[in-house]
């Protein structure tokens, strides 16, 4: 059985002026599928936090809850403090901090990109000071990061507002997970729980904001409660539609058809994959459509399904239902007879498309 693969490195740094070691996981697909690229995640802080969302990586991506991705790690024990100075005055990087951020930026980036196989999906993630510092990114004008994973993050002044108006701005999609616990300090924990109540009134369609607030924890161990639950909220357009999600999103869309299209788009551009939409996923837009009786709708996953499930039966059914509710049953009563001939989906059976057809005849006497 195929293994995650680990990696040490040494990145000679301009910036830092020495020689700064780093972990990495590939997946376990890497050297079999020479083809496939991954998203990549940037952790702090990976003399210890590294192997935790390392693991939870390849222990998601094996059972394809989430895809499989790189993670990088950068040891910071000896340096930690220097890596995240920050200016008493605006309170930004400077001196050895600036140069951590531009050797993030300019040199360790670069590198991965160089040497690995990456989609343009790019997560950053860190604990307290590094989960604070990580927030820096945002406030480029074209940030290098897209996901964001804060464990407990301990601001430094003014970050708070800053992050506010950072995920206000954002121009692109933005995934934004915010976790801490309920025994962080008095001041800490205030600090954090303002942030997720002016970040949850953020309306920004490019941001994707997750609040995870952990009752039974504490400053350390609300990191690996939290750690799967960042994974799978980040990378949850990855995955097929839920119940929850139909329930929270596709059926208060608009059109579940584009949602759907925006859907697979996402998976398309962050994670470099071409794949046909789901039938699970079609027919969570089918259920929207029934539901809300935006039967003009069918038309267009009609023709979804025809290009992406051109063996089942979904494409005939589909514009049956439509004509069938506009009134032409006629030209139902033809496409559910075409259905016969295609593969059925669950309960849309080949008996039930000539059950279909044979009430359309009783009712108008074809």
């Amino acid at each position: 059985m195929l293994q995650a693969q680990h990696q040490y490195q040494e990145i000679s740094s301009d910036f830092l002026e020495e020689n700064r070691q780093i972990k990495i996981q590939l997946p376990r697909s890497y050297e079999s599928n020479t083809q496939k690229e991954y998203p990549v995640i940037l952790v702090l802080d990976a003399d210890y936090l590294f192997e935790p969302i390392a693991g939870m990586v390849d222990y998601l991506s094996y059972w394809e809850e989430i895809p499989e991705a790189i993670v990088i790690g950068i040891m910071q024990n000896k340096q930690r403090r220097d890596d995240f100075e920050i200016g008493d005055e605006d309170h930004l990087p400077i001196a050895s901090g600036e140069a951590f951020f531009d050797f993030l930026e300019l040199e360790l980036m670069t590198f991965v990109e160089n040497n690995y196989r990456t989609t343009p999906l790019r997560i950053i993630a860190g604990h307290g000071e590094s989960a604070n510092f990580a927030n820096f990114f945002l406030f480029r004008k074209d940030p290098l990061f897209q996901a964001y994973i804060n464990f407990s993050p301990f601001y430094s002044p003014k970050m708070k507002s800053r992050i506010v108006s950072g995920l206000e701005r954002a121009e692109r999609r933005t995934w934004y997970y915010h976790g801490y616990s309920e025994n962080e300090p008095p001041a800490k924990l205030r600090e954090m729980k303002d942030l997720a109540i002016e970040a949850e009134l953020i309306e920004n369609p490019n941001l994707n904001f997750f609040k995870d607030d952990h009752k039974n924890a504490t400053h350390i161990t609300s990191v690996s409660q939290g750690i799967a639950n960042a994974l799978e909220s980040i990378f949850s357009v990855f995955k097929p539609i839920t119940p929850l999600e139909y329930d929270q999103n596709l059926y208060h869309a608009e059109s579940a058809v584009t949602y759907l299209e925006d859907k697979y788009f996402d998976i398309s551009t962050f994670f470099n994959l071409e794949i046909d939409i789901r039938i699970n996923d079609i027919m969570f837009a089918s259920r929207a459509i029934e539901q809300k009786k935006n039967w003009d709708e069918y038309k267009d996953l009609a023709k979804l399904a025809k290009k992406h499930q051109p063996r089942t039966l979904l494409y005939s059914y589909f514009l049956a239902r439509y004509h069938q509710e506009m009134g032409n049953p006629k030209k139902a009563l033809r496409h559910y007879q075409d259905a016969y001939g295609y593969e059925p989906v669950g309960q849309l059976t080949k008996d039930l498309m000539l059950i279909r057809a044979e009430e359309i005849k009783e009712v108008f006497g074809y």
